[in-house]
């Protein structure tokens, strides 16, 4: 297809019409996905509509609407332009709102790529022209033939600014249909393709490629049957340089230790003459005898011509020619067709997407992580589906499907674990969802479905477009969104440097510019969880632009708010340059995460410049000290963290042995076991060593031991600090000697506080105190009387 490259001027050329019917400017030829066509003046393709003058006089288009809303015909209205008798206007439909036609038009919408309508309104609200809704694909052109006459016609060669003279088709073949869809099946089955319009050709393959005119032609039904005994391909391709398995990396590639499971993949188009061919029709069919119950993961199965892949020029997942997996950009995502099938076989999303080769220095590892790409481009612009079924997010512009990182050849989950015992934290967590991989219809292993950290994110998350928004990163480094608000970040930590943080005013204003409630809950997991791979690095925070407000939600008040991110090395990962491997439960991430002269990495000066200034301050070093110790009694508490832990290992175990013959690491099942043992083990000592840390670090005396009840569990609850704990059987936990904790009674509808009873008496509903000993207290509550009803009698 012929690219085409200019900066773009709004009065273009005065071409000779032999052919006009028209009386108004008219809507001459549109673009709804621009992937390489032509680029704006900031190098962004974009869609865009071409309007032509087929008068014999210039016209002023001042006041004149464009719209893809029937409802909104003067959504974006244009300027003081003129376009010359003959002539063209090109006007972007990019969302960009801009009104200046020596730079570019740009409308404040975009075209839809699946239909939607185009119009071209008078001042006077008369519409002059539209467009009706219909499918374009990527790059193709929507236009007429003459210029301004009713012929219209999709081009292969679009001609923004210029006469429609190229070869124009009378439509485009939709997809062929299957008479059975991807999924799971229990026998052979005769898979027969037909096309919902007459003359039509079907050409098809099975190799997971795109078809062409030189594939194999549908003539007949085709048998899908189990691919047992069909030979490994892609499984012996090497991924990446490395030969040697053994130490001290464990990163050689392997080939399978016997042969790997396959799926038939039936990739079909529709040729006519005179059409355009149009979307590919992808299906992928998992025969075995146990059908659905062969995984008890979700499966994923993505297809593509090879190349994209494993050639030495262009394919990603290889060293290739051009350290092809290290390439980063637009230029190294590949298009894919990707499908989600839950556990019972309903069919979650499919669609054609981009995928590039995701992460940092994991991408030399062979089995690598996929950053999954929606664009219009390819077809939806999102994958409306709710990817994590205990998250109400119900779209993803990006996502991830992760190897686990450092942890690839370990317990494969780590990252997704120890985020997931995060995810209610005051912090932004990637969750995780184990699910099972197909490359081309060949089995590709566990890869574990996360969230993509990037301005969509943000939008998904909070609604926040990316001009309202900035993400930094580590040492104050711009990552997306508007880069103005990297300032406040810097002002804030300057006002920290030169203002001493033990006066609370000084305090209380830094209050203002960050959550940090949000920074506490960061600190303390990266610190319980001993991430080493931190503070100096895998740090990000966001911030909304706007002034603070106090009454706005987190996230959206106008302070800066921490995520959790890439913590592999956490958990006592067993690699030999891994900070603190050989001490495992014992090392002192806390002194660590407060070193004033570490290292350029793990922990340089600046990245524990925040925690070290404010913990000066008497209020926060004891909000900071008590969050941590509620934070051990509850979400870090051992029998938690095991139990999610066993949890996780549970749902793995079914599916470990096949991810071990494919890939080859972890070498067994008995050394998988071994990795989650190593686990378990640091979750049951890490406590009682992270106490000890932060007695140590602040002087403190030592701990106690607290146990709280209540009088009747139904009549109300207690808050300690900053949790809400289960007292209905009574509640033990482990609180520090000289820091003073909160105890609030909450008592449920149609009750009523009385009074404290135990080691220290109160009638006071919320109240502090400093327990130097252990300590046993019990809520009392009664009827209310005020309350109407007397169906809330206490109990016998």
């Amino acid at each position: 297809m012929t690219r085409i490259f200019f900066p773009i001027l709004l009065f273009l050329l005065l071409f000779n019409i032999n052919h006009i019917h028209a009386q108004w400017p008219v809507l001459n030829e549109i673009m709804a996905s621009n992937a390489s066509t032509i680029a704006d003046e900031d190098g962004d393709f974009e869609d865009w509509i071409e309007i032509f003058n087929p008068e014999s006089n210039t016209i002023n288009l001042a006041g004149y609407g464009l719209s893809d809303d029937y409802e909104n015909p003067f959504q974006w209205v244009f300027p003081d332009v003129n376009i010359p008798a003959g002539g063209f206007l090109l006007v972007w439909a990019s969302g960009k709102d801009r009104n200046n036609p020596l730079s570019g038009l740009h409308t404040n919408f975009s075209i839809s790529s699946a239909g939607e309508e185009v119009l071209l309104t008078h001042p006077s609200g008369e519409r002059i022209d539209e467009i009706v809704p219909i499918h374009v694909p990527t790059d193709i052109s929507y236009g007429r033939q003459p210029d301004g006459t009713d012929n219209l016609y999709f081009f292969e060669e679009p001609s923004p600014g210029f006469s429609n003279t190229s070869n124009g088709y009378e439509g485009v073949t939709p997809s062929p249909v299957f008479s059975h869809t991807t999924g799971f099946y229990t026998g052979e089955f005769d898979l027969t393709i037909s096309s919902p319009i007459e003359n039509v050709q079907i050409f098809y393959t099975m190799d997971g490629s795109k078809p062409t005119t030189g594939s194999d032609l549908f003539t007949s039904s085709i048998t899908i049957s189990s691919l047992e005994g069909t030979p490994n391909d892609l499984s012996l391709i090497p991924t990446n340089n490395n030969s040697d398995p053994g130490p001290p990396f464990y990163e050689g590639w392997q080939p399978p230790a016997g042969e790997v499971f396959k799926v038939n993949v039936v990739r079909a188009i529709a040729v006519k003459e005179n059409y355009l061919s149009g979307p590919v029709s992808t299906h992928s069919f998992l025969v075995d005898e146990l059908g659905a119950n062969r995984y008890n993961l979700p499966v994923f199965f993505l297809n593509t011509d090879r190349e994209n892949f494993f050639d030495p020029d262009i394919g990603i997942y290889i060293p290739g020619n051009h350290n092809n997996m290290f390439q980063r950009g637009r230029e190294w995502e590949r298009p894919i067709h990707l499908e989600l099938l839950e556990n019972d076989g309903a069919s979650a999303f499919a669609g054609d997407m981009g995928v590039r080769i995701h992460g940092g220095t994991t991408r030399s590892r062979p089995r690598k992580s996929l950053r999954i790409y929606a664009r219009n481009d390819y077809g939806d612009s999102w994958v409306n589906y709710q990817l994590f079924p205990e998250k109400p997010v119900h779209q993803y512009k990006r996502f991830i499907l992760r190897n686990s990182g450092n942890d690839w050849d370990q317990a494969v989950f780590r990252d997704g674990f120890m985020q997931y015992l995060a995810r209610d934290l005051h912090v932004e967590t990637q969750y995780y969802r184990p699910t099972i991989l197909f490359l081309n219809g060949e089995y590709w292993g566990i890869h574990n479905v996360r969230d993509r950290y990037d301005e969509h994110y943000i939008f998904s998350h909070y609604g926040l477009e990316e001009h309202e928004m900035t993400v930094v990163q580590n040492n104050s480094v711009y990552a997306y969104g508007n880069p103005d608000g990297v300032q406040h970040y810097n002002s804030m930590r300057s006002f920290i440097n030169s203002n001493n943080m033990s006066s609370q005013s000084n305090f209380e204003h830094v209050q203002t510019l960050m959550d940090t409630k949000s920074f506490i809950d960061e600190q303390v997991t990266g610190i319980f969880i001993m991430n080493t791979d931190w503070p100096g690095n895998n740090v990000n925070y966001f911030r909304r632009l706007i002034d603070y407000d106090p009454m706005a939600p987190p996230g959206m008040d106008g302070r800066w708010r921490w995520h959790i991110l890439d913590t592999d090395f956490g958990f006592w990962l067993d690699f030999f340059y891994v900070p603190g491997v050989d001490q495992g439960a014992a090392h002192n991430t806390m002194a660590m995460a407060t070193d004033a002269s570490g290292p350029s990495w793990p922990n340089p000066p600046w990245s524990t410049f925040l925690l070290r200034n404010l913990l000066n301050n008497e209020g926060f070093k004891n909000d900071f000290i008590n969050r941590f110790a509620d934070l051990l009694n509850t979400t870090f508490r051992s029998d938690n963290v095991i139990a999610v832990l066993d949890s996780i290992e549970t749902a793995l175990q079914p599916e470990m042995q096949e991810h071990i013959d494919r890939w080859r690491r972890p070498v067994s099942m008995n050394e998988w076991h071994e990795n989650v043992q190593r686990m378990r083990t640091f979750a049951q000592q890490r406590p009682t060593y992270t106490r000890i840390h932060i007695r140590d670090h602040f002087n403190l005396s030592g701990i106690y031991n607290l146990q709280l009840a209540v009088n009747h569990p139904e009549m109300g609850r207690i808050k300690i600090n900053t949790i809400k704990p289960d007292v209905y059987d009574g509640w033990n936990g482990i609180y520090f000697r000289g820091i003073p904790i909160r105890l609030t009674a909450l008592p449920e509808p149609g009750y009523r506080f009385s009074h404290w009873s135990g080691t220290q008496n109160s009638n006071n509903e919320s109240w502090s105190f400093n327990f130097n000993g252990d300590a046993s207290l019990t809520a009392h509550f009664e009827p209310s009387p005020d309350f109407p009803g007397d169906e809330l009698n206490p109990p016998a």
